[in-house]
């Protein structure tokens, strides 16, 4: 008889600083989506999480019952409505199934709720309460993880992601079903030990495309599973907009049965992260610096400027406006922006139709964190319905939409083509720009709203990538925001903060 898993999930990354809460609807909307049976079978093959878990369940011969996986677009907190509406659907899912072998949840890892601080723990809680004590569950984790008590308490095993842009989804999701299924067939018993550093970090300060801090520890975690008795061995960096009390960096390691072997890594992983706390710190380029350093390159040059303090995939409206008042000081020329959100904006740009020169003021409009609005004229040279296809290599065989969408040129055809859009995204994918009629390699400026999953698809065609220091929710300056729940006290808002493995 085959081995029964059954899978689902809730996913969404929750800036509390975003006032605008997620609700149901927002996981129906856009890029986001709620897979449920048959569909989240479908994703077999895709860069996601459930490409990689639905795959290695055929692989190994396993049958997996599909309930509901929802993931949206990050935000604000989710609604009480939205967590429990979806909560029920997944444990409907699992009580039809049951009797189980087994659990493999999709979650993210960094969810916040209206009214509870931890999303993923009272989600697991319930599966556990569900399924009982015997039934083992295993999740994959985003590397941007807040790791709660309660996660820990009803989990059997997690794995995180070890690339920033996560261009291992898949990867990760299939190691989390080995796990799962050699806790199952009794080859293993999966034993985790943790350690929460009092230490957040922007998430530049990720990235696995240079040698960051947290690579350096990612590579010894690489090296680590590679040892005997270690199932998995993962660092997470945290969600630094996250203003809960457990919200950092974390260390996890799940070994076969050995808690003292899993609290050594465990520990080790921490103590390379604490040692290199000060270069976790993070100088973006101001502005005009920036633009000046780009319109000033050799010709055939690409410049990327992340926006990365109003980077959709970290919740931000995607609205800010200080990076394109500065291309407009600087008459800037043979530059694309991805993009801006206004629906306002959008609306007068389709009601004039295509050809058509408008005035607007554009962006700034959500909060006031990103800069005040700009007027713009322009020539609507596009209006395109906001879906397209992910080509990779983050997500590929997936699809963005950001809502209908307007090219509008400023300044003539080699001026500023400025997207605006009805909703936020994150510009991770070359299509972002070519499936709008922008082709990125012969733009000598590309300005991009992402904190860093850019850097899979920018990198190899850009002379050179600069973080700009814009103002937003997504800021790498981490000493502008007000945080009220955030354990205290934490480096580096507080210098003096000290830690060792005895903590």
């Amino acid at each position: 008889m085959a081995i029964r898993i059954v899978t689902g999930g809730i996913a969404q990354e929750t800036n509390t600083f975003q006032w605008q809460p997620t609700t149901l609807e927002d996981f129906q909307t856009g890029s986001s989506g709620i897979h449920r049976g048959q569909e989240i079978l479908d994703l077999d093959g895709t860069g996601t999480i459930h490409g990689g878990i639905v795959a290695e369940a055929r692989r190994q011969g396993v049958e997996l019952i599909p309930t509901t996986y929802a993931h949206a677009v990050p935000g604000g907190r989710v609604t009480r409505h939205a967590f429990e509406t979806l909560k029920r659907e997944i444990l409907d899912g699992i009580r039809a199934a049951l009797p189980v072998d087994g659990v493999l949840l999709g979650i993210h890892g960094a969810m916040a709720l209206e009214d509870e601080d931890d999303g993923e723990g009272p989600l697991i809680a319930a599966v556990r309460e569900l399924v009982g004590p015997d039934v083992p569950i295993v999740a994959p984790l985003d590397l941007h993880t807040n790791l709660s008590d309660a996660m820990m308490a009803g989990a059997d095993a997690f794995v995180g992601y070890k690339h920033y842009p996560h261009i291992d989804t898949p990867e990760t999701g299939a190691h989390a079903m080995r796990i799962l299924l050699a806790a199952i067939r009794g080859e293993a018993q999966p034993t985790m030990a943790h350690v929460r550093l009092p230490l957040i970090a922007p998430n530049q300060s990720m990235v696995t495309t240079w040698q960051s801090p947290l690579k350096t520890a990612i590579d010894r975690a690489r090296e680590i599973e590679h040892e005997p008795g270690v199932l998995a061995a993962t660092v997470l960096g945290g969600f630094p907009f996250a203003d809960v009390p457990f919200a950092g960096v974390a260390t996890i390691v799940v070994t076969d049965n050995d808690p003292a072997l899993a609290r050594r890594y465990a520990t080790e992983l921490a103590r390379i992260c604490w040692e290199l706390r000060d270069d976790f710190t993070i100088h973006p380029t101001p502005i005009a610096d920036a633009i000046a350093e780009a319109m000033a390159g050799e010709p055939g040059s690409v410049y990327v400027l992340a926006d990365i303090a109003d980077s959709g995939a970290s919740g931000t409206a995607g609205d800010g406006t200080a990076v394109l008042r500065g291309l407009l000081e600087a008459n800037a020329r043979s530059a694309a922006v991805a993009q801006i959100m206004d629906p306002e904006a959008v609306a007068a740009c389709i009601e004039a139709g295509v050809g058509a020169t408008v005035t607007l003021s554009v962006g700034g409009k959500h909060d006031t964190y990103h800069g005040e609005p700009v007027e713009v004229t322009g020539r609507v040279r596009l209006i395109h319905e906001g879906r397209f296809p992910i080509l990779g290599p983050m997500g590929a065989g997936t699809y963005a939409s950001r809502g209908k969408t307007v090219v509008l040129e400023i300044g003539g055809p080699d001026g500023i083509e400025l997207q605006l859009t009805e909703l936020r995204g994150h510009p991770h994918d070359l299509n972002f720009f070519r499936c709008f009629g922008i082709e990125p390699t012969q733009r000598r400026i590309l300005v991009l709203k992402s904190a860093a999953h850019f850097r899979a698809a920018f990198e190899p065609i850009a002379t050179k990538v600069i973080e700009v220091d814009a103002p937003g929710i997504s800021s790498p300056r981490l000493e502008l925001f007000d945080y009220k729940r955030l354990r205290r006290p934490i480096y580096p808002l507080d210098p003096e903060t000290t830690w060792s493995p005895e903590d």
